[in-house]
């Protein structure tokens, strides 16, 4: 089964996502969302954090968080949640006599109110919040991973265009009774074909042009229908791979000059 990471990471490129809009959604900075998609869990403040983010970064992609939660928390068992708690001063000696300590209620308020201040401050830093000091030290590598991801999807998506495109005219001719057709491959070019036709016939080049004396037939050009318009007499077309099919007036087709009804 794919890991947590590898499970993420394939379906952020699947929807064809970059890191930075899922930043930019989440509010989770794009090192911490790397960091998920590698596994490199410890560079996280805690499994508190792995898991709400894992979370969100879930629910974003539209997978289910509760399993990529649950998946974590069963890898991760027998972690703290936290960091432990630092150890407790030895009890004194029966001989020294236990001393206690006042503490007023203003002190307690001070403290809490800074402890909260803190804990904005982190959470803040982690999700991106604006004023972090580490955020502004970090914007240039930021901005260059981003630009990185972006250039490679670019190019992927490019190969998929790439790869998609038609490199020749495929063009069917199916004649409802027999028809006058003369096909080249461009203008000055020698006919491939002329003649009375009078059942299917294809015809492959890096481009074609047609002469059909009757519209009555059926053309097809990489598997789709050629629109031969309303006219009753012959028709001329141009094919290019990839492009729409360009009408040829009469004197400028194949066989101009020997072109006829049958």
């Amino acid at each position: 089964m794919p890991g947590i990471g590898e499970t993420l990471r394939e379906a952020r490129m699947r929807q064809q996502i970059d890191i930075g809009e899922v930043e930019r959604t989440t509010k989770i900075r794009a090192k911490y969302l790397r960091a998920l998609e590698n596994e490199e869990f410890d560079l996280l403040p805690g499994p508190t954090f792995v898991r709400s983010f894992l979370k969100t970064y879930a629910d974003h992609l539209g997978l289910d968080a509760r399993v990529i939660v649950e998946e974590f928390r069963a890898s991760s068992e027998g972690l703290p949640d936290e960091d432990p708690m630092p150890a407790f001063r030895s009890p004194p000696s029966p001989r020294e006599p236990i001393r206690y300590e006042r503490r007023s209620p203003t002190g307690l308020l001070v403290a809490a109110g800074i402890a909260a201040v803190l804990v904005l401050f982190l959470v803040l830093g982690l999700t991106g919040g604006d004023g972090g000091p580490e955020q502004g030290g970090e914007s240039g590598q930021q901005a260059a991973e981003r630009e990185a991801d972006e250039r490679r999807e670019r190019r992927e998506r490019r190969r998929r265009e790439r790869r998609g495109r038609p490199k020749s005219v495929i063009l069917k001719v199916s004649p409802a009774e027999p028809t006058y057709v003369c096909v080249d491959r461009g203008e000055g070019e020698t006919p491939i074909y002329e003649g009375s036709l009078s059942s299917a016939r294809s015809f492959r080049g890096r481009k074609l042009r047609l002469n059909l004396g009757r519209p009555s037939a059926r053309v097809r050009v990489n598997g789709d229908d050629v629109d031969l318009g309303t006219e009753t007499m012959s028709v001329g077309f141009a094919f290019a791979p990839g492009k729409d099919p360009r009408s040829i007036p009469s004197g400028d087709r194949p066989c101009a000059d020997g072109a006829g009804s049958a």
